[in-house]
């Protein structure tokens, strides 16, 4: 009877680690907190005492010199001293991002040009970031939210869909290198993933992406040749790169290839999730440009292959 209660305590406490984020990363990484006047306070100062009880090396990170002053729920709250000016932060100095909310101090962060180079060099790296309730707006200003899952406050919806994001009503989200979360109530539960996801080293940030968008890429796509009319081939070649920023705009587009196959010969190659964002595609702005040019360009109509994925490798 001994033996069995000792094996229920043991199995209980096996369970109780698994379900802890691995915490011993933290230690030492290098996080930058960036924030002005009117951040919310309790987004700031929870979130950075569990990184400093963990061992990071926290460093306020702020456009304002000295202190700035934090909000606090209905009113003004405490101040806070500013680590390092923005001016003089380099991202490539810190191990990962929070960005806590607020609707001041994320409103304010996004009309600083050098606050969006910031947080656009975090996302450009590949480095974590975490961010809660406001404080997406940065990243929708850094062009950074286009086909991701966010959590944010719930006014923030309709700005993530048209900026391409997917808004999702969670306590945390986990995208990539990106954890999100709705509210001061959700604190808890985004310090948990915040931690686990600024734990993780290089590699496997790499590799969990990686995964994610494998996983994307193997559902549907589109492949269309293109012959471009004699003499209209520079004309063909500019089309197809004026097309990126317009399938950028597609969040259900996964990846989309614009390329030269010969002389006069051209092709386009998409990915999708499902046959709704294949769909969604053909209706584009894209597929448009191409219908509307199609007499001037092309020395016949483009051939369109729809393709099943059945596998694939990114980098």
């Amino acid at each position: 009877m001994a033996k069995k209660q000792q094996d229920k305590q043991q199995n209980e406490q096996q369970a109780q680690k698994q379900q802890q984020p691995e915490q011993h990363g933290v230690k030492g990484k290098k996080v930058a907190i960036l924030a002005t006047d009117g951040f919310e306070q309790v987004e700031l100062a929870e979130p950075r005492k569990a990184l400093d009880q963990a061992g990071a090396q926290t460093q306020v990170v702020s456009p304002k010199a000295g202190e700035i002053r934090g909000w606090k729920f209905t009113e003004w709250g405490d101040t806070v001293k500013v680590d390092l000016p923005l001016e003089q932060a380099k991202p490539e100095d810190f191990d990962a991002l929070m960005l806590p909310g607020g609707v001041m101090n994320p409103d304010k962060l996004r009309m600083e040009p050098k606050a969006v180079e910031f947080v656009k060099a975090f996302f450009d790296a590949g480095k974590p970031v975490a961010a809660i309730c406001h404080a997406p707006w940065t990243i929708i200003e850094a062009d950074c939210a286009i086909g991701r899952r966010i959590a944010s406050w719930p006014s923030l919806k309709t700005d993530l869909e048209n900026a391409g994001a997917e808004w999702v009503d969670q306590e945390a989200c986990v995208d990539g290198n990106l954890v999100s979360s709705r509210k001061p109530e959700d604190i808890p539960a985004f310090n948990r993933e915040m931690l686990a996801l600024f734990a993780k080293s290089p590699e496997a940030l790499d590799e969990a992406q990686g995964e994610e968008l494998a996983e994307e890429a193997a559902g549907v796509a589109l492949f269309v040749r293109l012959e471009a009319k004699p003499g209209r081939e520079a004309d063909v070649e500019n089309l197809l790169r004026s097309g990126l920023p317009l399938v950028a705009e597609e969040p259900e587009t996964t990846s989309w290839y614009g390329m030269r196959l010969g002389d006069s010969t051209f092709g386009i190659f998409d990915t999708f999730p499902d046959d709704s964002g294949r769909q969604a595609h053909l209706s584009g702005r894209v597929a448009r440009s191409l219908e509307e040019r199609a007499d001037d360009l092309f020395a016949r109509p483009p051939v369109i292959e729809r393709i099943d994925v059945l596998a694939c490798k990114l980098p």
